[in-house]
C-alpha cells in the first residue's frame, strides 16, 4: 500500500509547481466527465450538499457531463451543459490529489497499474489527468487511456460500470440475461471476464465468448440467445493505448434514448471501492454454433457470382492484428474465393498492434503492410477491418498511384452493385447519417427506394431496424452506411458488420474487374451518371479548455452569425440540430450551398477537434478559406 503520509508529501511537493490559471493542462480525454455546475444535491453517504451556484468546472460536453472528486462523495449525473464556465486550475488539481490520495488507501503491490500509479506522484500533470474526473458511461459506453485511475480504463473502472450495469438490469428484466464479447487490444480478455464476474453475481445468466470475435457476432448473439443486453470490450480503432467498454441492447444495437442514462444513475450510486458481487462460478460459455451460424447467414447474403469470375480478382486482407481473421476467411472461403492472401504481420491478435500503430481503416496508413505484400505477390484490391471487425475499408493501386477509398466511396459503390446485381423493390429504405455522401441518395431515389437520414452513429441505423421489425416490415430495409466505413446490407443484425462487407466488397470489385474496370473506374461513370460530388473530412484540432471555449463560439457564429453565404457561396437551406428536427437533438449544423453543395459542421464527441464534412460539386477553395478563416478567428 502506498501510504497517506508519504503521498501527500510528495504532492505537497509538486503542487506548487503547478502554474495558477484557467486553464487545463490538458484536454478532457474521450467521454471524460468534467466538474459541472449544479444545482443544490444532497450526498447520500455523508449529508453534505454541493451548492447551487458553487464555482465548479465544466465544459461543453456531447454524451454527458464530469463528475468532481471530493474524498468520501459521490455526486449524481448533470445534464450536458450549454455554457463554459472556468475554475482556476489549482482546485482542478486539488481535487485530483484528494482522489489520488483516496486511491491509494486502497492500492497495493501487485494489483493492475501498480507501478503507474506510483509513479504518478513524479508527474502532476499526469496525475490530474488520471483523476480529476472519471470516465463517463454516455451513449455507447466508455472509452479511454489505459492507467490508473477513474478517468482511466481499468479493472476498477470497469468493475464498477458492470456493477452499476447489472443493478439496472434487475431493476428492469425479470430474468436478465447478457453475452459479452471482447477484441484483441491489451486488457480485453481481461476485462471480459472481469464483466462476466460482476454480472453473474448479481445474479445475471451470463454468457462469454471464448475467443475474441467481431462486434457483429455479438449483435448476431444477444439476439440467437434472447439476450436483454451484451457488452463489447473495444476501443474500436483507436491507438493501442485506448480501450472501452461498450453495451448493446436486446436488438443487438448499442444502447440510445434514455438507457444510457438510466444506467450511468445506477453506476454512480457505486463508489470505486464498494464491495462488488463477483462470481465465476456459472458463467456460461457461447457454443461455436454460433458463430457457425453466423458465418452461414452472411454467406447467405452473398450476390453469388461464378467463382471463375470472383477468383479473376487477387485480394490481399489485413484484420490488423484484430477479430477479423478467422470469420473473413470463412466467409471467403464459403462462397467460393480462394485467391486472397492474409498480411502475415497482421493476421493473428496483437494487442500491440507493431506494424500499425493507429488501426484504423479509415487512414490510408493503415494498409502499408498491406500495399507492401501487394508489390511482392499481386493484388487487385486491398481490404482491411479495424481490430472489432465493425468498420471496413479498402484500397488499390489506380493507374499506378496507391489509392484510398474514402468510407462515402466504398458506400456509394456498394450501393451501386447492389442496386445492378439484386435490384430494390420500390419503397425499400437505404439509411445513412446526415454527413453521408448525397451521392448514395441520388442513386437510391434512381431505383424508387425512400431514403432515411439519421444522425451520426450506427446505432440510429439499428434503431431504424429495430422499428421495422416492430412494425412486421423488416424486409424494406435495403441497405445502410455511415461515411466512418460502416456498413450492414441485411437486417439480421442491427449493427455495422465489416466481414459481411469485406464479402460484398470483394464480389463487388470481381464484378467490374471482369468488364476490365477497377472500382475507382466505376467510380468515376458514377459521377459521370449523377453528378460529381467530391466528399471530404478537414479535421481542426483545439487544446484544452481555451479549445472548447473556441468550439463553442464557432458552432455559434455558424448557427447565427453567418448570413446567407460562406466563401462566395449563397447558402439556400440551412438545419441545426439542436432545433427540433424530428431527429433527437445534437450538436451540428448543415448547409445546403448553391450548385448542390452541402457542408456539416459538428465537434468531434470524442476529441478536442472540430469536424468539417463538405459534398462538392465544384471547386471549393473559397469555401475552404473562408472556414478556415472562421476558425482561426476564435482558435
Amino acid at each position: 500500500m502506498i501510504t497517506r503520509r508519504r503521498t501527500e508529501s510528495i504532492i505537497k511537493v509538486w503542487r506548487d509547481s503547478i502554474p495558477t490559471q484557467t486553464t487545463m493542462t490538458r484536454a478532457a480525454k474521450n467521454n471524460s466527465r468534467p466538474f459541472c455546475k449544479r444545482k443544490q444535491t444532497s450526498d447520500r453517504r455523508s449529508g453534505t450538499s454541493v451548492k447551487n451556484g458553487a464555482p465548479l468546472f465544466f465544459i461543453l460536453c456531447f454524451f454527458g457531463a464530469a463528475v468532481p472528486f471530493s474524498p468520501g462523495k459521490q455526486f449524481h449525473n448533470t445534464a450536458c451543459c450549454d455554457k463554459i464556465m472556468l475554475m482556476d486550475m489549482n482546485e482542478i488539481t486539488r481535487n485530483a490529489e484528494r482522489e489520488y490520495i483516496r486511491w491509494s488507501e486502497q492500492i497495493r503491490e501487485g494489483d493492475e497499474y501498480y507501478e503507474e500509479f506510483r509513479a504518478l506522484v513524479d508527474n502532476p500533470e499526469e496525475l490530474t489527468d488520471s483523476f480529476y474526473c472519471h470516465l463517463t458511461f454516455g451513449t455507447s459506453g466508455m472509452r479511454g487511456l489505459l492507467g490508473p485511475g477513474p478517468n482511466r480504463i481499468n479493472g476498477i473502472v470497469i468493475r464498477r460500470a458492470s456493477a452499476g450495469l447489472a443493478n439496472y438490469m434487475n431493476h428492469r428484466f425479470r430474468s436478465p440475461s447478457a453475452v459479452i464479447s471482447y477484441d484483441s487490444r491489451a486488457g480485453s480478455a481481461y476485462y471480459a471476464r472481469e464483466t462476466a464476474r460482476v454480472l453473474n453475481g448479481s445474479g445475471i445468466r451470463t454468457w462469454i465468448f471464448r475467443e475474441l470475435t467481431p462486434v457483429s457476432c455479438l449483435s448476431y448473439a444477444i439476439r440467437t440467445l434472447k439476450c436483454d443486453m451484451g457488452v463489447m470490450i473495444t476501443a474500436s480503432h483507436n491507438p493501442k493505448i485506448y480501450n472501452g467498454y461498450k453495451v448493446y441492447n436486446s436488438e443487438g444495437y448499442q444502447i440510445v434514448g434514455e438507457e444510457p442514462e438510466s444506467i450511468l444513475n445506477e453506476i454512480e450510486k457505486i463508489d470505486f471501492f464498494d464491495a462488488i458481487p463477483y462470481n465465476d462460478d456459472g458463467v456460461l460459455t457461447v457454443d461455436p454454433e454460433i458463430g457457425k451460424d453466423f458465418v452461414r447467414s452472411i454467406t447467405a447474403l452473398s450476390t453469388r457470382i461464378e467463382p471463375d469470375r470472383l477468383n479473376q480478382l487477387k485480394t490481399i486482407y489485413t484484420p490488423l492484428n484484430g477479430a477479423g481473421r478467422k470469420y473473413v476467411r470463412q466467409v471467403f472461403q464459403s462462397i467460393g474465393y480462394k485467391n486472397f492472401e492474409i498480411v502475415r504481420t497482421q493476421e493473428y491478435p496483437d494487442e500491440n498492434f507493431p506494424t500499425c500503430p493507429q488501426p484504423n481503416p479509415e487512414k490510408i496508413l493503415a494498409f502499408n503492410e498491406a500495399f507492401r505484400r501487394a508489390d511482392i505477390a499481386g493484388g487487385d484490391l486491398l481490404i482491411a477491418t479495424d481490430p472489432d471487425s465493425d468498420r471496413v475499408g479498402a484500397a488499390l493501386y489506380h493507374e499506378g498511384m496507391r489509392t484510398l477509398l474514402t468510407g462515402n466511396q466504398l458506400g456509394v459503390l456498394l450501393l451501386d452493385y447492389l442496386c445492378h446485381i439484386r435490384p430494390p423493390r420500390p419503397g425499400q429504405i437505404v439509411a445513412k447519417s446526415i454527413v453521408t455522401s448525397p451521392l448514395g441518395e441520388r442513386i437510391a431515389e434512381r431505383y424508387g427506394m425512400k431514403v432515411v437520414n439519421t444522425l451520426t452513429g450506427f446505432k440510429y441505423i439499428g434503431d431504424l431496424i429495430r422499428r421495422l421489425r416492430e412494425e412486421g416490415r423488416p424486409e424494406d430495409f435495403y441497405f445502410g452506411f455511415e461515411e466512418s466505413n460502416g456498413y450492414l446490407l441485411s437486417p439480421f443484425i442491427s449493427e455495422k458488420d465489416g466481414v459481411s462487407s469485406a464479402m460484398l466488397i470483394v464480389e463487388m470489385a470481381a464484378f467490374h474487374k471482369s468488364y476490365g474496370k477497377d472500382p475507382v473506374d466505376r467510380l468515376n461513370e458514377l459521377y459521370e451518371e449523377y453528378g460529381i460530388c467530391v466528399d471530404k473530412i478537414r479535421n481542426y484540432y483545439f487544446q484544452g479548455v481555451r479549445g472548447r471555449i473556441a468550439m463553442e463560439k464557432i458552432m455559434e457564429y455558424f448557427r447565427g452569425e453567418i448570413g446567407d453565404s460562406i466563401g462566395g457561396r449563397r447558402i439556400l437551406r440551412k438545419i441545426d440540430y439542436m432545433e427540433d428536427t424530428g431527429l433527437p437533438r445534437a450538436d451540428v449544423v448543415q448547409f445546403w450551398l448553391e450548385n448542390g453543395s452541402t457542408l456539416a459542421i459538428r465537434p468531434s464527441g470524442t476529441e478536442s477537434k472540430m469536424k468539417i464534412y463538405s459534398f462538392e460539386t465544384e471547386d471549393f477553395t473559397s469555401v475552404e478559406r473562408e472556414i478556415i478563416r472562421i476558425i482561426e478567428k476564435y482558435r
